[in-house]
């Protein structure tokens, strides 16, 4: 059984866009990266897949229960944050965990949520309306996680998060996948992040899908990424012919930068020959790959990237 199943799904807004034709499979226990710029799609989709929305045309099912009518006992087995967490200002965090809980047929003591508080570095004494927009995250990921879901849908999960909490989020979702299971559907514009937790990636522009891809696959089918100083700079930006690796090499007054190609042996042969101070090569990163397809379409597509 698939955790999400996405068969052509279209949602307009009267003549404006949301997403066309989407297909996506989202594995039962894996962490899968929705990835995109603002504006894409990406709120739209999971909007879809927690039912405040419904598709214009096409087939959602989620977790086995196919979205054609209002299916509220599936929401018990998701847990939702979304990119803006709003809640009740006069009330304290712990009054709304214990709201919450009753909600889902729980008392606040049979959930993990104050384990969830301490690890997050979180007050639940404080009211809302007191709070930053990192503590109001953090009351999010909490009231997401409290009821242990079999999905957990992150819509932009570490915005207003400082570097530390965003580190120990990282080690709560592995925990969470790895031990427990837990399916995990992350969707970010800040695309190092899926690098760190997920297994397979969808990138999403202007409501479309682009490619669905593992990390593993993206991170083996491209090029290396050269960094080369020389002894002296040469007089113009291919003194070294460089440009017999790489047309697209650039120069920006001390290093060379280019893409290796599918050979990395022939560029180190090229390079080898030239009087180098200093060389760094490594892979692109996930941002750099989602990027150049950005770039590739646009030109096959005639589009403004």
């Amino acid at each position: 059984m698939l955790a999400v199943e996405a068969v052509g799904i279209s949602k307009m807004y009267g003549s404006k866009r949301g997403v066309i034709d989407l297909n996506m499979e989202v594995k039962q226990g894996e962490v899968f990266g929705f990835i995109g710029p603002n504006g894409a799609g990406k709120s739209t989709t999971i909007r879809m897949i927690m039912q405040l929305l419904y598709p214009t045309k096409g087939k959602l099912s989620v977790l086995g229960t196919m979205l054609d009518k209002e299916r509220p006992g599936l929401r018990k087995r998701i847990g939702y944050l979304p990119s803006e967490v709003i809640s009740y200002p006069k009330m304290s965090g712990k009054q709304v965990l214990e709201l919450t809980a009753r909600a889902y047929g729980l008392k606040l003591e049979d959930t993990l949520a104050m384990e969830y508080a301490d690890r997050l570095q979180w007050n639940p004494n404080q009211k809302i309306k007191s709070y930053s927009l990192g503590n109001r995250k953090k009351l999010g990921l909490i009231l997401a996680l409290m009821h242990r879901p079999d999905l957990l849908i992150l819509d932009e999960p570490t915005s207003g998060l400082d570097p530390l909490v965003q580190r120990e989020l990282f080690v709560l979702l592995s925990d969470l996948n790895k031990k427990e299971g837990m399916t995990i559907f992350y969707s970010t514009h800040v695309l190092s992040e899926v690098e760190k937790l997920c297994e397979r990636v969808a990138f999403i522009r202007e409501g479309q899908l682009l490619r669905v891809s593992r990390l593993d696959d993206l991170s083996h089918d491209r090029t290396h990424k050269v960094s080369v100083q020389f002894e002296t700079a040469g007089d113009h930006i291919d003194a070294y012919g460089l440009r017999e690796l790489d047309p697209d090499v650039t120069f920006d007054g001390s290093h060379h930068f280019l893409q290796t190609g599918e050979s990395l042996q022939a560029a180190l042969s090229k390079l080898s020959q030239l009087p180098i101070v200093d060389l760094t090569i490594r892979r692109p990163t996930i941002e750099e790959l989602f990027m150049d397809d950005y770039r590739i379409d646009a030109e096959e597509g005639g589009e403004r990237a």
